[in-house]
């Protein structure tokens, strides 16, 4: 999978066909979600996204608003603010993958209640972390897709060099080959575009550090973070 090329495309989708996905592809696309560091969390497919909707409506959604699509995808995991972290960055590699297939996704926020959890037959001890909407998107004739990429920092702007004060020129990343990395990192998404992150390069070290008290989901956003910086590395031959 070319991350780099995806990170610089993917986008959210918020209005899809009504016709279903093949089961084959919805595996792939659950399947792409495990490895063996998150084998203690739980991938869920509600392959009746029309059900899923019913149940959801007036109870989630982003912003307030629940987005209809054919399939939804939940992931559950023990209660912990690393099991958000871990679910952030496994529905991320699947939206990835949804793209590559040629379907859109997009994140859906649902509160961590009793009320949802018994809807969907989910144990009251386990915590849902995640949640994603996906299908083929809805555009062509009478629909064109006009949604542009939300407002992103520039790569600079995400970087400290040894110190607080100090903000690299884009020369000086490339110096130390992360340029291209920064600037991939960059198009990771966050709750309500709010980017509550920053790096410090020290040394041989690139600290990741999360505003916890802004006005976002902030275990979820260092799951997104972590794995647009590790596939940008990835791609990058580090």
């Amino acid at each position: 999978m070319n991350y780099s090329k995806i990170m610089q495309e993917i986008k959210s989708t918020r209005d899809y066909k009504t016709n279903p996905v093949g089961r084959d592809l919805l595996d792939k696309i659950v399947e792409s979600g495990k490895n063996e560091e998150t084998s203690h969390m739980n991938i869920i497919l509600f392959e009746d996204g029309k059900s899923a909707n019913q149940k959801l409506q007036g109870k989630a959604g982003y912003f307030g608003k629940l987005i209809s699509a054919p399939h939804y995808i939940a992931v559950t995991g023990p209660q912990g603010s690393f099991s958000k972290e871990q679910a952030a960055y496994i529905s991320e590699q699947m939206r990835f993958t949804a793209h590559d297939l040629g379907l859109g996704s997009c994140w859906i926020t649902i509160p961590d209640t009793d009320d949802i959890k018994n809807d969907f037959g989910i144990p009251h001890d386990t915590s849902i972390c995640a949640f994603i909407g996906l299908g083929y998107r809805y555009s062509g004739i009478f629909k064109k897709d006009i949604q542009e990429q939300s407002f992103r920092q520039s790569a600079t702007e995400l970087v400290f060099l040894e110190n607080w004060e100090n903000t690299p020129k884009w020369e000086e990343l490339e110096e130390r080959g992360l340029a291209n990395i920064f600037y991939l990192t960059r198009f990771a998404p966050s709750w309500g575009n709010k980017q509550p992150w920053k790096f410090l390069v020290s040394g041989n070290y690139i600290v990741l550090l999360i505003d916890k008290n802004a006005d976002t989901d902030a275990d979820l956003d260092t799951g997104l973070i972590r794995f647009y910086f590790e596939k940008a590395c990835i791609d990058q031959g580090i």
